[in-house]
């Protein structure tokens, strides 16, 4: 069968089970009207049709046995609660087939037949599957149940009513995620190449080619903004798991609970949303075990019997606010008494073996589970604040950035390079007479405050490079405020966001890098990466006068040669900050005619897998050009097996240099050993 039918049925199937899910849950809890059986029903029927079109028998066999007993329904206008439970866990036995786990159909069936016979008794439940990606701009959660199935599942568990059908007319159209990030590449590189075309004109443009290029850009932005609304889903489109999730841990821990969804219309990045599911049950889990009481001990306490858990999405600018909140014991005080917000308590609760703690109790188990969802936020670029009451509930909130695809950026200056700065990590910009000196300690004074300083290139691992003059940037992570030390601030942008790639993907200090408008590249500082480091670095040296500018003869110049612009734009900006001047070329011929130009190029640095002339050819040719035989070459290529590296010593390289291990000081460090030398 053709994979991409096969993709589609899978993406189909998935919203018809999650709004099967739904549906049975208010079911389960005597909320189920004729309209809703009539859903089911249908969602049954065209599970039935579409599975046996597409080859899945089994699947097919298994709709059918829940379409007869939905049909008896559908004709007295009542389904049995009882009944609800064996349907869930066949929902969960289509899941697992899809996600190509075995299936036993005749088994199901006869399970099936015989729970409706004897009143909805619970048939063996599949395994639980594994989340698959959410592939539709809809209910595309491909989750499971959150958890075993339960064979006597309480009729407590109280939820908001399935979502609507969309309106007729509403047309939707199903894109491979890839496709779209394809789009959004080109879209970006279409807008750069516009904008390098406006840095190129400059004040030479006569008024309509400035007006064309206005133009241009504005069609191009809009394209772009457009593609970026095809990466976002809403948090809806994750949920169906959720309720589910809640009502079998309930039901194993005696407890009745109550999940209210809001604002689940708020837009998320799919890469987040990918990798939110998880999350969220862990937390709705620590909810319902460790904070929402026993029937009994809620009513003792005054509260409401049934529990109540609260998912609340809110979209504020560029982030998201999700938070789950219950109204239940709440965090002890003797923890309370050690944190000072928010942020503080999250790290608190969060610290591996405090769950074993006499101060936690009731606590138990929470903390090791905080600790994996802290990472894991923080891995997208977001955090988790904590807040409770004693007796009265928490609240868990995970902030998130609405993309990754986008980012505010502030873009300052630093040794003759341009970086980005996270508008979401920085507080404000202050002014260099507020630095003053504690003892062995240099802080920016705000208004009172002292805020260590640190200088960015000693953060970012920069050598050579003057001390800082400029104005200084407050950077907010990890609960902690550092002062940033530039040279200059250049303005604030919308960048889009491009990965590093193998060549600096394990470079620490960078999420990624964005293209300005003169076609260059500015990396993006991480934020908690200079938090972080602040701890480990001297303080800066302030000068007392401006340093005399390096000659421009002082400065060995480098051949970077690679087909990739990514790469060579990278390269440019390590060696540029650390003090070379730097030449550029495509491949190998472009490289000599370059070499023709500027013969006092001082060393080479090329990839291998080049069109036009390859990395080997150039340096057999150099090494065959007495003018260049002794030039230094270094080979930086993806290709690092052994007889890579001895065809390149053979052909007389000087230093090779693996992608895949590619360290940014050992670069530096090698380049400068071969410049040096005699």
């Amino acid at each position: 069968m053709d994979e991409r039918l096969l993709s589609i049925f899978r993406s189909e199937a998935t919203e018809r089970l999650d709004q099967m899910v739904q549906t049975l849950l208010a079911v389960e809890e005597g909320r189920g009207d004729a309209e809703a059986i009539r859903e089911l029903f249908r969602h049954a029927h065209s599970l039935k049709g579409t599975a046996g079109m597409v080859g899945l028998g089994d699947i097919g066999t298994v709709a059918g046995a829940v379409e007869d007993v939905l049909s008896q329904a559908r004709t007295s206008g009542e389904l049995d609660p009882a009944l609800a439970a064996p349907l869930l866990a066949v929902t969960d036995a289509i899941r697992g087939a899809m996600a190509g786990q075995p299936m036993d159909a005749p088994a199901l069936v006869a399970q099936l037949r015989a729970a409706q016979l004897r009143g909805g008794e619970e048939p063996a439940a599949a395994p639980d599957p594994e989340p698959e990606p959410e592939p539709a701009p809809a209910q595309a959660d491909g989750g499971g149940n959150g958890g075993a199935p339960v064979a006597a599942p309480p009729a407590t568990s109280r939820r908001d009513p399935p979502p609507a059908v969309p309106a007729q007319g509403v047309r939707t159209l199903r894109v491979a995620a890839d496709r779209v990030d394809e789009l959004l590449d080109v879209a970006g590189q279409a807008l750069m190449n516009l904008r390098q075309w406006e840095h190129a004109v400059g004040e030479t443009a006569d008024e309509y080619t400035r007006d064309a290029l206005e133009e241009g850009e504005t069609l191009m932005l809009g394209l772009q903004h457009a593609v970026l609304d095809l990466r976002t889903l809403p948090l809806a489109s994750i949920v169906g798991r959720f309720p589910r999730a809640v009502r079998d841990i309930a039901a194993v821990e005696g407890k009745e609970v109550q999940l209210d969804l809001v604002g689940v219309d708020a837009q998320l990045d799919r890469a987040i949303l990918d990798n939110l599911p998880d999350l969220i049950v862990h937390l709705l889990r620590n909810a319902v075990s460790h904070g929402i009481e026993t029937p009994d001990e809620r009513e003792a306490a005054g509260k409401p019997r049934v529990g109540r858990i609260e998912l609340r999405a809110e979209a504020r600018g560029s982030e998201v606010t999700l938070t789950i909140a219950d109204d239940g014991r709440g965090v002890a005080p003797e923890l309370l008494a050690r944190a000072d917000s928010p942020l503080e308590l999250a790290e608190l609760l969060a610290t591996p073996g405090l769950s074993t703690a006499d101060a936690v109790g009731d606590l138990a188990g929470r903390g090791v589970g905080l600790d994996a969802v802290r990472r894991d936020v923080e891995a997208l670029g977001g955090a988790l604040l904590v807040s409770s009451q004693p007796g009265q509930g928490t609240e868990c909130m995970l902030r998130l950035p609405a993309t990754l695809a986008v980012l505010g950026l502030l873009l300052v200056e630093r040794g003759d390079q341009i970086f980005g700065l996270g508008l979401a990590n920085l507080e404000e910009v202050a002014e260099a007479d507020q630095i003053v000196v504690l003892g062995d300690r240099v802080v920016v004074d705000l208004r009172g405050d002292a805020v260590p300083l640190v200088d960015l290139a000693d953060v970012l691992g920069m050598r050579d490079v003057r001390p800082a003059t400029g104005p200084v940037v407050i950077v907010s992570a990890l609960n902690r405020r550092v002062a940033v030390r530039v040279d200059a601030l250049r303005g604030e942008r919308e960048g889009v966001v491009k990965p590093l790639g193998p060549l600096l993907a394990r470079v620490p200090g960078y999420v990624g890098a964005t293209f300005l408008d003169d076609g260059s590249i500015a990396l993006i500082a991480d934020g908690r990466h200079i938090v972080r480091r602040s701890t480990r670095i001297a303080p800066p040296v302030l000068p007392t006068e401006p340093a005399a500018p390096v000659p421009v003869e002082a400065s060995p110049k480098v051949l970077v040669v690679d087909d990739q612009f990514t790469v060579r734009e990278l390269q440019r900006s390590i060696l540029s900050g650390a003090g070379y001047t730097v030449l550029t070329a495509r491949d190998g011929r472009e490289a000599l005619e370059l070499l023709e130009q500027e013969p006092d190029v001082r060393l080479v640095l090329s990839d291998v897998e080049m069109p036009v002339m390859d990395g080997f050819a150039l340096l057999l040719t150099l090494r065959d050009d007495p003018r260049w035989a002794t030039l230094p070459v270094v080979i930086v290529s993806s290709r690092g097996s052994e007889e890579d590296r001895r065809r390149g010593a053979e052909a007389g390289a000087d230093a090779y240099v693996d992608k895949a291990e590619f360290d940014q000081r050992a670069l530096l460090e090698t380049v400068q050993r071969l410049v040096v030398a005699p």
